[in-house]
């Protein structure tokens, strides 16, 4: 008896997962419905660890892994989605992967350079700090030399 209750729509489209609170994982939703996916990822999951799920255009989600084989998992949402967020799942752009490179500068560098630093700005900030403190020794180095 198969004990699925909601209807599955294939979209073989990528995503990203994050488990356990770490970092994120590119993954690919192949099918989605109301009460859960079926993902493809090279990460380890154990049955019944929690997951969030980006669903492009719906937004992020919470799941439980329900079962594994040869790299599949299916995954229960932790409350149904709303029908309007499943029609809207993946319909739009599709999501960009975490292993592609930066997009080419545009027309306007500003905004290259602006969409580079968000990407990295979680190590940008930190090596800010350090750049910035050592100009200042430098500088006061400098000084006292004078």
């Amino acid at each position: 008896m198969n004990a699925r209750t909601a209807e599955r729509r294939a979209t073989d489209a990528p995503s990203t997962m994050r488990a356990d609170g770490c970092t994120p994982v590119d993954v690919v939703v192949l099918d989605l419905s109301r009460s859960g996916v079926r993902i493809m990822t090279d990460a380890t999951l154990d049955i019944g660890q929690e997951i969030t799920i980006g669903l492009a255009g719906a937004g992020v989600t919470r799941a439980f892994v329900t079962w594994s084989r040869d790299g599949e998992y299916g995954c229960a949402f932790e409350r149904p989605i709303a029908p309007e967020d499943e029609a809207l799942a993946f319909s739009q752009a599709p999501v960009k992967q975490l292993g592609i490179t930066s997009p080419a500068p545009s027309n306007d560098g500003e905004d290259y350079l602006r969409e580079l630093y968000r990407r990295h700005r979680i190590w940008a900030v930190p090596w800010d700090a350090v750049l910035m403190t050592l100009a200042m020794l430098v500088m006061i180095w400098a000084f006292f030399r004078l």
